[in-house]
């Protein structure tokens, strides 16, 4: 079965992208990888916009980064056409498409037109830092003052609605918070299906993963707990992390 991989949230979605990509390679499949908001487009990306282009170097290589160049920021890349992508799904095994962005920031709170999922994604992977536990939740998340509007009016039993103050410590009070606003925007966005939440965690110029499964997004929300976040702070190692899978 073709895979459609999206890619949301912040603090290593690029790093995990390009992972993927070798792995899956490796494995002899083609990989396209590309964007439905905007990436940095690494060197010899296709920036075309020719499905037959394209097509050639996925079949020469079974790999290709592609995606259209932004006028505002020559380095950055944004979304083919639909019509382009979908094209492109015939001639790859495996589609990598980083759906959110960030500013490099290692949180985010998502506003209303985010992620940006593309309609065919059969897996989607959310990415949370937790390198910035600790600092300010102004310095650390990136639109804080969404997240500041949002939960003074979301509510529930598990996370009643309260007014958060920009120089608070970010905690897992707040990365729950975050995994339950993109819980509803997916929901919105007509997204259904599974999602698995990944913990990431710098180490050295290096990042880790650790994986936490969620159930799908229409359901409850499952508590991104404390323990996952304090086991991806103390991995000493990425094996370490992928056995809490």
């Amino acid at each position: 079965m073709k895979k459609i991989i999206s890619v949301i949230g912040a603090g290593g979605k690029t790093t995990l992208i390009h992972r993927l990509a070798e792995e899956y390679q490796r494995k002899g499949n083609a990989v396209l990888v590309t964007t439905t908001t905007h990436m940095f487009a690494e060197p010899g990306t296709d920036l075309s916009c020719d499905a037959f282009s394209i097509r050639e170097k996925l079949q020469r290589e079974h790999y290709c980064m592609a995606g259209i160049q932004c006028s505002e920021n020559p380095q950055k890349m944004q979304a083919l056409p639909e019509h382009t992508l979908r094209e492109l799904l015939h001639y790859a095994d495996v589609v990598l498409i980083e759906a959110d962005g960030a500013k490099h920031h290692s949180l985010k709170y998502p506003s209303g037109a985010e992620p940006v999922i593309f309609s065919g994604t059969t897996d989607l992977y959310l990415v949370l830092g937790t390198w910035d536990i600790g600092k300010p939740c102004k310095k650390v998340i990136f639109r804080f003052d969404e997240m500041q509007k949002e939960e003074l009016i979301r509510d529930d039993m598990e996370l009643p609605k309260r007014k958060i103050l920009p120089e608070e410590a970010v905690t897992e009070e707040h990365i729950r918070r975050i995994l339950r606003a993109y819980r509803y925007r997916l929901k919105e966005s007509g997204y259904n299906e599974k999602i698995t939440c990944l913990f990431s965690k710098q180490d050295g110029e290096n990042i880790r993963f650790c994986q936490a499964d969620t159930d799908r997004a229409s359901g409850g929300l499952q508590r991104c707990t404390e323990e996952y976040v304090m086991r991806c702070m103390t991995c000493t190692s990425q094996q370490e992390c992928q056995r809490h899978s």
